[in-house]
């Protein structure tokens, strides 16, 4: 393609990101529930970060600063100011404030416990000093605060403590409250809070609420406070996540059985770390910034959709959704955790489009059970597997395995994370249909990028990669039938002086060729594209097999194709306005075209020699057909730009321009070059293939239409 196109595309897709974002996080969600975010002082003192909480947020959390020990850090005294500064920055923007928390066993005003000699106190000094507390922080911010954690993390986790032998565990946290007061102390609090703001929603919050023996211990405490007329009107569940778990299935479950005590969830505190530990486990990956691995990212983006799936399943009981955190940067987590959708600079990764940008018929639906082999497996090869909707299974064996990421998925996703069962099987399928024809695409298994062991391998971004098959409406024009004479596709070696070896290429024959012997052929050179080889077009292409069914169905001209290897794979992203195709210009017209026509039966003259490429193939066959016209009088881009009247002195050197993209691609470039080529009064054909983009089908569909425009 162009450089200067390719800029363009670039710059385009930049202005539609910064469209995209001018509606927030809060907007996309308006018809499921608010979206929150946990700040702190600093957050709300620079305008950049003043700016992104406007946009994207409509409900806000002091993160610290309205913690016991943070306003109220000994008797009398009362600090303030950083959670007023966060309160009046909501009131001054209508946005919403949840307040958290009042009652924890870290961060709390331990004072309480003690006298000034330092002796523990009855628990009845400890509930006058408790309900002052609370009356008086709940009542400086019931203008602004709609919610309140009252209670935080009160329960035990999976390693619950035993009294003494033989008696049952707690299910409670031996806090030092629980120690002072037993379960007493949620009953208080909760009571306490509603004297000071009957109209507030009062939750009780913890982590790993999600976990399906400690959801079973919260939902028994709220059951069992309310059955005592204890107000607690919500429950909070903390999305300190990672990127393996929770499962959707946990998720789902703990939603459903909280809905049945309560009309108010709360996901608190949410953010997904990239390492393995979850709910108030501290592998903090402090220090300077280092870039995400592209794998983690990947699983990172797929927790966040399931999880947020999950959430819009349940928008009739969720009423908010809060990010602990306004960036990474901020993170409690550390910065090198990863944990959020904007990035250490305050910049939305492209997680947050995955949260953002849902697509609201994907949620429910569920893929038709009529999955078969791709066609593309190896010989009695299960997985994997295609259903006619377009979606694809996969089937990994891997028990040892952290994770495993087929590459293949939705666009913009990084591909599809399998899930592994109890026997370590890996298997999942694509959250959506993939576009119809064939794909490469390759496993990642804990960062090692491997091949699927159930697929035929191709070349492809420069290296073997699996493929798959998706079946496509009019796959019968590429279909190897039976009814049908075949040609040949052969390998031939020829010597290269200019480059001091022996090259290959790939010849297809049609089904007549060589039956007479004075009978002459014309020529089609075709190329591949970038990270492809000579294999590419009678591999993945199915050059040969489109060309056999033309001729049969008497369509096209009888002709051969040459495919050879383009040079194009030494190139890398940022260099290729220094790519200008001589070196191959000098294999292709100087050596492998004197060579097929010493070797094969063909018509040796320009209007009986055509030229085509895809992608970067194309780019190559602009440069060498604008230079050396008097080699070839039938030129095709395939994906691969287009010629302007500009660029072409005389009308009579070419006999055919042909150019074509997907429908996905830029198809309106194609269809404007073509008309202006035809007022110019060249012989030009344009093609665009529907619902697809920069793919194999695309550029079969393209050979298929312009295989019968040759040698006309």
């Amino acid at each position: 393609m162009k450089i200067k196109q390719k800029i363009v595309w670039v710059a385009l897709a930049a202005i539609s990101a910064t469209t995209a974002q001018a509606q927030g996080l809060k907007d996309a969600y308006k018809d499921y529930f608010t979206i929150g975010v946990a700040v702190n002082k600093h957050n709300i003192a620079q305008p950049e970060q003043i700016a992104l909480i406007k946009r994207e947020f409509n409900s806000v959390t002091a993160e610290n600063d309205m913690k016991p020990v943070s306003v109220h850090p000994k008797e009398g005294v009362w600090n303030w100011g950083a959670a007023d500064s966060i309160a009046n920055f909501c009131r001054q923007n209508g946005i919403k404030l949840r307040g958290h928390c009042l009652v924890w066993h870290s961060q709390f005003s331990d004072w309480m416990f003690t006298d000034k000699k330092g002796k523990e106190v009855k628990k009845e000094v400890f509930y006058q000093r408790l309900r002052e507390h609370i009356h008086t922080v709940v009542n400086r911010y019931k203008d602004i605060v709609y919610a309140w954690d009252v209670v935080n993390e009160a329960m035990n986790d999976n390693n619950m403590m035993r009294f003494r032998p033989g008696q049952e565990p707690s299910p409670y946290r031996q806090s030092r409250l629980f120690k002072l007061c037993g379960d007493e102390f949620i009953a208080k609090a909760f009571e306490y809070a509603h004297e000071a703001d009957p109209n507030a929603l009062l939750f009780y919050n913890d982590y790993n609420a999600a976990d399906p023996k400690k959801c079973e211990r919260i939902y028994n405490m709220v059951k069992k406070m309310q059955d005592a007329g204890v107000p607690i009107t919500g429950i909070g569940m903390q999305g300190h996540y990672n990127i393996y778990g929770p499962s959707e299935k946990d998720v789902d479950a703990a939603l459903t059985k909280y809905s049945q005590l309560v009309k108010h969830i709360h996901i608190t505190e949410l953010d997904i770390r990239t390492n393995e530990e979850m709910g108030g486990q501290l592998q903090f990956s402090r220090g300077q910034a280092v870039a995400q691995p592209a794998y983690t990212a990947a699983l990172q983006e797929d927790q966040y959709a399931r999880v947020f799936r999950v959430l819009r399943k349940h928008k009739d009981v969720i009423d908010n959704v809060t990010f602990w955190n306004l960036s990474d940067r901020d993170s409690w987590l550390g910065v090198n955790n990863h944990p959020l959708l904007f990035d250490a600079n305050y910049k939305a990764k492209k997680v947050y489009s995955v949260v953002k940008d849902f697509n609201v018929a994907l949620d429910q639906h569920q893929p038709k059970e009529d999955f078969v082999p791709s066609s593309k497996n190896q010989p009695g090869q299960q997985y994997p597997m295609v259903n006619s909707e377009g979606y694809a299974r996969f089937r990994i064996v891997a028990p040892d395995a952290k994770s495993v990421i087929v590459s293949l998925g939705l666009g913009g996703r990084g591909g599809t994370v399998l899930r592994k069962d109890k026997d370590g099987v890996w298997t999942g399928t694509t959250e959506g249909p993939m576009d119809e024809g064939f794909h490469y695409y390759h496993l990642t298994i804990d960062g090692a990028v491997v091949n699927d062991p159930g697929a035929n391998n191709y070349y492809g971004s420069c290296r073997w990669e699996s493929g798959i098959e998706i079946p496509a409406h009019d796959q019968a024009f590429y279909e190897n039938r039976m009814n049908v004479a075949h040609g040949h596709v052969q390998q031939v070696l020829f010597p290269s002086k200019s480059t001091n070896t022996v090259r290959r290429a790939f010849v297809y024959t049609p089904p007549t060729y060589g039956k007479n012997k004075k009978e002459r052929f014309p020529v089609l050179y075709l190329q591949h594209g970038w990270g492809e080889d000579e294999t590419a077009w009678s591999n993945q292409g199915h050059a040969n097999l489109i060309m056999d069914n033309l001729i049969a169905e008497g369509k096209c001209k009888p002709f051969i194709i040459v495919m050879t290897y383009g040079m194009t794979n030494d190139v890398r992203f940022g260099h290729i306005n220094k790519f200008d195709a001589k070196e191959f210009e000098t294999v292709l017209v100087d050596e492998l075209i004197p060579y097929i026509d010493a070797n094969f039966q063909t018509k040796a003259d320009r209007n009986n020699r055509a030229m085509a490429g895809l992608s970067m193939g194309g780019f190559e066959t602009k440069l060498i057909t604008m230079r050396r016209p008097e080699v070839f009088a039938y030129w095709g881009l395939l994906s691969g730009g287009q010629y302007e009247p500009a660029d072409l002195k005389d009308k009579g050197e070419v006999k055919l321009i042909f150019q074509s993209c997907g429908s996905k691609e830029r198809p309106e470039a194609i269809n404007a070059s073509i008309a202006r080529l035809k007022e110019a009064g060249f012989n030009a054909v344009g093609h665009i293939s529907e619902g697809t983009a920069h793919e194999f089908l695309s550029w079969r569909r393209a050979l298929h239409t312009m295989a019968p425009l040759l040698f006309k």
